[in-house]
């Protein structure tokens, strides 16, 4: 079946914004997902962490304040000489200084001598193979089960000087810490503590026991976190094992996080913008009928207007082989684009050269009236005139004729340049030794102004590449420009040196400056110091000046301020380096 333009219109944007908005709800949830995992995550390896340096620093501030107490010179003669009841003593009065729980000394027969619990007192040590491999000089923390509860162990050797037992002090692991520390995380942290048995797993305490045992019964690796499928919903957990006295048994921390209660804060935000893209995508779907058949309508009446307006044969289009409106619209209107290009074209240069030839034509107007009027005076009264009037004439006749031929001048070198043909004819030279040149020109001119005209020599300045004509009469036009408005006295500075790969040029003057809303459109033919300088005859100089800048592939920098003076910059590419890019394939 065959549909109209209209209906593939509608059907276009219906899957596109359906196809647009389904991408989106899963982008976005796939995005937030991955984040919120990456989160948890890092999160969980912080908690981790946290978690450990909770339960160690206190057994290690016990092993720190007990290896401090066991040095003491009294409690070491009491363990070397005195019996079991005075050593019992001994640890009683230590656990009292320390806040502990429960101590025993341990000869280096592994055999216990005194026990502040009574229990093992004259026994071997538990642990006696973990004892053996622990160091003899430095104090060590421990996590193991004492009476069915985790215990930390602090293991301090004592030293008279030479090793002569341990002393081991034990204390319970406070739920009321784990919990203290659930309380103050801000994750939705879930902690549970396991012995980790040869023969087995045991769970010793949990705040989520099932979430807890199926991480115990999971194929868990310590390094990485594991995701747990539970009935209660799915959990991130990550296993903290415990330094532990032996190999038989570990004691390992369960750190666990639910991922429902994680992602409950970005819950609201989805469900709020799934019902937004849901209410955009119904909007959408009627709003594409609509413009569907709105779009239909011009688009017709606008096809058969362009064949009506543009006539003639011209070379087909890619659209051209639709039948349906897009396709004639698209042909007419490419054609009507190009005659209407091309004459838009042709009507700004018409438009230009009329500005243009009206501008030239009162400029040159002025100095050829006032020429024509004094020379018809001297025709006039010729006899009557005196020599003096005479010679007041013919001076100011003459300076209009000079005015008149400086502007035909400038006019010629300026279409020689406009000129779509107009060629560089670029070599190579030195550009300090062209300013020495044209300041000598200027030299005679500058004294007797009054002016200082210094050109800086740098005879190791590498050569340009450039037209040197059209630099020349840059320059001169420059140089002449600064004088004209350089106060005697005051002072032209010309400067060339390496900037990069080119050779920036400057002409400095202390001249009576520009106003700062002169200079954007200083090279401008229609600039408002253009038309005041045509006025006496010139006005073409720095429109030449900014033209030959940029047939150079640069460009004119103007800065200057009033009663200061100004600074002219432009720059020239080096020909060593014009002639490596040539060069290079």
């Amino acid at each position: 079946m065959k549909l109209s333009f209209q209906s593939r219109i509608a059907c276009l944007f219906a899957a596109l914004f359906v196809t647009v908005q389904a991408l989106t709800v899963v982008c976005i949830y796939l995005a937030v997902r991955d984040n919120l995992l990456r989160q948890l995550d890092q999160d969980l390896r912080y908690a981790e962490q946290a978690f450990r340096q909770l339960l160690v620093e206190s057994a290690a501030r016990v092993a720190g304040e007990t290896g401090l107490l066991v040095a003491d010179f009294g409690f070491r003669s009491t363990i070397t000489s005195g019996d079991p009841a005075t050593i019992a003593s001994a640890l009683e009065n230590l656990l009292l200084r320390i806040n502990g729980q429960r101590a025993v000394f341990i000869d280096l027969q592994f055999r216990v001598i005194a026990d502040t619990g009574g229990q093992w007192q004259g026994r071997p040590f538990k642990v006696a193979q973990a004892l053996a491999n622990a160091d003899s000089v430095r104090p060590q923390v421990w996590f193991g089960l004492l009476d069915e509860r985790l215990q930390e162990w602090a293991l301090v050797p004592v030293l008279a000087p030479v090793p002569v037992g341990w002393v081991v002090v034990a204390q319970a692991v406070e739920e009321q810490r784990i919990d203290q520390f659930r309380q103050n995380s801000l994750l939705p942290l879930q902690i549970g503590l396991a012995v980790l048995d040869s023969d087995g797993s045991r769970l010793l305490a949990a705040s989520k026991s099932e979430a807890a045992s199926a991480l115990l019964n999971s194929h868990f690796d310590p390094m990485l976190t594991t995701t747990i499928e539970t009935a209660e919903g799915r959990y991130l957990g990550r296993v903290l094992s415990l330094p532990a006295a032996g190999q038989e048994q570990h004691i390992a921390a369960l750190l666990q996080i639910k991922f429902t209660d994680a992602f409950a804060g970005y819950r609201h935000m989805l469900l709020l913008a799934a019902g937004l893209l849901l209410l955009g995508l119904l909007a959408t779907l009627a709003g594409s009928v609509v413009i569907a058949r709105n779009l239909s309508r011009p688009l017709r009446t606008l096809a058969g207007a362009g064949e009506r307006v543009v006539s003639g044969h011209f070379s087909s289009t890619p659209l051209t082989d639709r039948s349906d409106e897009l396709g004639r619209l698209a042909d007419t209107f490419v054609r009507a684009a190009q005659l209407a290009g091309q004459l838009v074209t042709l009507q700004q240069k018409d438009q230009e050269r009329r500005e243009f030839v009206a501008s030239v034509s009162h400029d040159l107007r002025t100095p050829l009236a006032a020429l024509h009027a004094f020379l018809e005076t001297m025709q006039r009264k010729a006899d009557n005139l005196p020599a003096k009037e005479q010679e007041h004439f013919l001076n100011t006749a003459l300076r209009q004729s000079e005015k008149v031929s400086r502007l035909a001048q400038e006019l010629f070198e300026l279409a020689k340049l406009e000129c779509d043909d107009a060629s560089l004819n670029k070599e190579a030279f030195n550009m300090a030794e062209l300013l020495q040149d044209v300041s000598q020109k200027y030299r005679l001119q500058a004294d007797q102004r009054g002016i200082a005209l210094k050109a800086e020599l740098r005879p190791a300045l590498p050569a340009v590449l450039a037209d040197i004509g059209l630099i020349e009469r840059l320059l001169t036009n420059l140089i002449d420009n600064a004088l004209r408005h350089t106060p005697a006295g005051g002072t032209v500075q010309l400067d060339a040196c390496l900037a990069g790969e080119r050779v920036a040029v400057t002409v400095c003057d202390t001249g009576i400056g520009i106003a700062p809303e002169y200079l954007p459109t200083l090279c401008d033919w229609d600039s408002p110091l253009a038309r005041r300088a045509r006025a006496n005859g010139g006005g073409f100089g720095l429109i030449l000046v900014g033209k030959i800048a940029r047939l150079h592939g640069s460009r004119l920098h103007v800065a200057s301020t009033l009663g200061i003076g100004s600074v002219f910059r432009f720059d020239l590419p080096l020909a060593e380096a014009v002639s490596v890019a040539d060069n290079s394939p």
